[in-house]
């Protein structure tokens, strides 16, 4: 299995987006994509800051002849605390604000404008979410009411 391949079922694994296994792993977020894309091969500095973040995984997870074990990855995703890659301000495309609660206030795009609003508040509704899978098939939520 090739060391990309090992990349992709471990951010996978973990349940992350290959730009938040990036940010979590402290490298820009295009070399990651290149990574995956196959555009380019991970570095040893790559495999160095995966090792530094993930020791549970050893040292020969890397190797040609050796997988990824899959289980240890579940353990590091059942105790490793991505939370707060989800609340620090994700690029220009995308945001997710919380309220001091933590509960989530709002998830805007920077490519829209509301306009919307009533003594401060957004008065726009979610009409619809789209879950897109893998395998090219997706799944609509539809609001009620």
């Amino acid at each position: 299995m090739e060391l990309k391949d090992k990349i992709e079922k471990l951010i996978i694994g973990l349940g992350l987006t290959s730009t938040r296994f990036a940010d979590f792993i402290e490298v820009s977020r295009p070399i990651i994509s290149h990574i995956l894309s196959g555009r380019n091969k991970p570095s040893l500095e790559i495999v160095q800051k995966i090792m530094g973040k993930f020791p549970e995984l050893g040292y020969k997870w890397f190797l040609d002849d050796e997988e990824i074990d899959m289980e240890i990855v579940g353990q590091i995703a059942k105790n490793q605390d991505f939370s707060d890659l989800f609340t620090q301000f994700s690029g220009s495309r995308e945001s997710n604000i919380f309220n001091q609660a933590g509960a989530m206030h709002s998830i805007f795009n920077s490519q829209t404008e509301s306009g919307q609003t009533k003594n401060g508040k957004d008065l726009r509704k979610i009409e619809k979410i789209v879950v897109f899978y893998n395998d090219k098939t997706f799944t609509e939520f539809n609001a009620a009411g």
